[in-house]
């Protein structure tokens, strides 16, 4: 009787292990990346007052004959099941669809996290607000180029801190010139050019209708065009940055003998036309060093026909001087910032680790996990790869504590405790009338 007592006991302290399970589990149900724990049970030894026998000279033989001395706790799993995703609107808070986990730094250890509601800190370095820890990943160049085969590092999204040019490499013509213009005539188009300082550069493009152009035996209707620049200089100095013929065929329609990209007709000095791509270059203008670059004037989507002549420059590449004004996370971690002039380019790309064993994390607190040899090495890469997740951006993952579950785990532990409870107090009874024998 007393080891039903001391079994009792064994009883009690496990279940009360397991409601404290319950209880953390319910309290982290509004925690975002939280993962639900469950407590299993095993029994202790089992004291033999009889071993089993085989059977001998006819005898069926025996079973043993066990007593079990009570209950402990075999294992507290954490369960890494998918937590339901809620939209923020916040840029900087990330989820992750599928196994994998964020990795921060504290500058000198790795830590793993479901919990992607980040912030920026004001070094623009993307971190949990929690902890301050940083968030890892792959940065990008200035060209946008991610280096994954790098070591992950601090990401930085420095909103209002970096800018962007584009030079302008490609200038587009629509339009029309009107077939029925005579030798000499002339139309003027400007249009804003940017060089790669993003200074605007103001070019005066003169169409002036010519003569016909003999090609292999083909006569084709001809506009020569002149590009100039002038520059802000005392007197001002114009220079001619670019020149050529368009052709049109007896249709009307732009002539492309299609060798060259553009085919556009520019004449040798004997007149016999060839074909060339239309480039202007910038050098040192207005007074100051600058890198020259050149820009191609494209006239394919020009025609010649007997309409007023409404040839225009629809679009240019270029783009002014833009400061980073937000960011967007695609789902393969790749952040790309939206600067002010319309350009977007990739910052940097988030890291993703997994496990062999995810079950063997440790938990460490404020969401966090530490790996340990039960869990094996981390394996750090790319969302989408690997076995990792996607990755969501103005998303957070919620906990993935189910409440109806808990409830009932709830109630079938406090049966089990009132049970061992009651097992204390009847073998408390027994032992009482046990010495009620003896008076």
């Amino acid at each position: 009787m007393g080891t039903a007592i001391y079994t009792g006991v064994t009883g009690l302290q496990t279940h009360q292990r397991r409601m404290d399970v319950i209880a953390a589990n319910i309290a982290n149900v509004n925690t975002p990346g939280y993962r639900a724990a469950r407590a299993l049970f095993q029994d202790l030894f089992s004291q033999t007052l009889e071993g089993g026998r085989g059977p001998v000279d006819g005898f069926g033989g025996s079973n043993p004959v066990q007593v079990g001395l009570g209950v402990q706790v075999a294992t507290i799993d954490t369960i890494h099941t998918q937590g339901s995703l809620q939209t923020t609107g916040n840029n900087s808070d990330l989820a992750i669809q599928g196994t994998g986990f964020f990795v921060l730094s504290d500058g000198s250890g790795l830590y793993y996290t479901r919990d992607g509601s980040f912030t920026l800190n004001a070094l623009g370095q993307l971190i949990d607000p929690a902890t301050g820890m940083r968030v890892q990943g792959y940065l990008a160049d200035e060209t946008g180029e991610v280096n994954v085969g790098a070591v992950p590092t601090d990401l930085e999204v420095p909103v209002g801190g970096t800018s962007i040019v584009r030079a302008t490499e490609q200038v587009q013509v629509r339009g029309n010139l009107n077939s029925q213009a005579v030798a000499g005539d002339i139309i003027e188009r400007r249009v804003n050019v940017f060089d790669s300082l993003g200074t605007a550069r103001e070019l005066l493009t003169t169409f002036t209708k010519i003569s016909q152009v003999d090609v292999g035996g083909t006569n084709y209707n001809a506009w020569s065009y002149v590009v100039e620049y002038t520059n802000s200089d005392t007197p001002p100095v114009t220079t001619t940055v670019g020149e050529g013929v368009v052709l049109f065929d007896s249709e009307g329609n732009y002539f492309d003998e299609g060798t060259l990209a553009g085919g556009v007709f520019t004449s040798r000095p004997d007149g016999t036309p060839e074909v060339s791509v239309p480039l202007a270059a910038f050098g040192a203008l207005d007074s100051y060093p600058q890198t020259p670059f050149e820009f191609q004037i494209d006239f394919s989507s020009v025609t010649e026909l007997a309409s007023n002549s409404d040839a225009t420059v629809t679009n240019q590449d270029g783009f002014a001087r833009g400061t980073l004004e937000s960011f967007n996370i695609a789902g393969d971690g790749t952040i790309n910032g939206v600067f002010s002039n319309g350009l977007t380019r990739v910052i940097g790309q988030i890291a993703l680790a997994s496990f062999a064993n995810v079950g063997g994390l440790q938990r460490e607190g404020n969401n966090l996990f530490r790996d340990t040899p039960a869990s094996g090495t981390p394996q750090i890469g790319l969302p989408n790869t690997g076995g990792r997740g996607q990755v969501s951006g103005g998303v957070l993952e919620g906990s993935n504590v189910d409440l109806a579950t808990e409830f009932s785990n709830m109630i079938v532990t406090q049966r089990g405790f009132q049970a061992n409870a009651r097992t204390i107090t009847t073998a408390d009874t027994l032992l009482q009338e046990t010495v009620n024998l003896v008076r």
